[in-house]
């Protein structure tokens, strides 16, 4: 990084993005690169159907692998199993993930279980990769755990090119109970540049209590992460500064950034 930029005030960006366990690594090389990052929790978690999907786990052979399209999904496999281990027959099929955070979270919560499909970044991608690489059998379906908030049209693709998808909503997402209070205490901190959201239900409870409490989007930066999200920030009447290609933090920070003011620094 050179030396004008350790002089420079950093700029702040408020990261509206669920919970999860990749938070500091976003701090840390956001820090790194001359960002104050602020994280707010917009979206909230209640899980069900978690007898019905634990009796789907148990039965590995009936599927051709499981499909996992956010954390959430791993979480609720992870509260259906109740401290058990995951079933080692599923690492013998064939299971795909969106996203890194969701790949590295199968690995390491669901005993070294491998999914493929981490560098699409979001559903339809992965229907694609799904469509393009899997020499399995079409007569099993795929177990894919999911939420009431999901779109379809991983779904449509996959039942186009003549899938079976067994889809099972075992969480319900709402709007984080304290994203309100949250939210206007990140708005008063200094050089509040940025705000980059990582879902579109993110986008519609930020949005919402910016119009319920009179807030204005003036001013600020709006960074979408991936296309789904980019479209329901236009949707509500808004314009996206830029589009994060995938949701990681390397790709946050290369559409943050300036290259004239730094270079990238990422971890090795």
């Amino acid at each position: 990084m050179s030396s004008s930029t350790t002089t420079m005030k950093p700029r702040t960006v408020i990261v509206l993005k669920s919970e999860s366990d990749s938070t500091d690594t976003y701090a840390q090389l956001l820090r790194e690169n001359n960002f104050n990052a602020i994280f707010v929790p917009t979206l909230g978690f209640g899980f069900k159907k978690l007898d019905e999907l634990r009796q789907k786990l148990i039965n590995a052979e009936q599927y051709a692998g499981v499909i996992f399209t956010s954390p959430r999904c791993i979480e609720a496999v992870i509260e259906a199993l109740q401290q058990r281990e995951m079933p080692k027959s599923w690492h013998l099929l064939h299971n795909f993930s969106v996203g890194e955070v969701t790949h590295n979270l199968a690995m390491t919560r669901l005993q070294q279980l491998f999914t493929r499909g981490k560098e699409t970044g979001n559903a339809s991608a992965l229907a694609d990769f799904i469509i393009e690489t899997f020499d399995g059998d079409k007569e099993k379906p795929f177990l894919l755990p999911c939420g009431n908030l999901r779109t379809d049209i991983l779904l449509s693709k996959l039942g186009v090119n003549g899938f079976l998808v067994d889809a099972v909503e075992v969480y319900e997402t709402i709007c984080h109970p304290e994203l309100g209070e949250t939210l206007d205490r990140a708005l008063k901190e200094e050089n509040v540049e940025f705000l980059a959201f990582f879902s579109p239900s993110g986008v519609n409870c930020t949005v919402d209590h910016f119009a319920k409490n009179n807030l204005s989007f003036e001013g600020k930066k709006l960074i979408a992460i991936g296309p789904s999200t980019r479209k329901c920030i236009e949707e509500r009447g808004l314009t996206v500064y830029r589009t994060a290609e995938r949701p990681s933090v390397e790709y946050l920070i290369k559409v943050l950034i300036n290259p004239d003011d730094c270079r990238l620094k990422l971890e090795d």
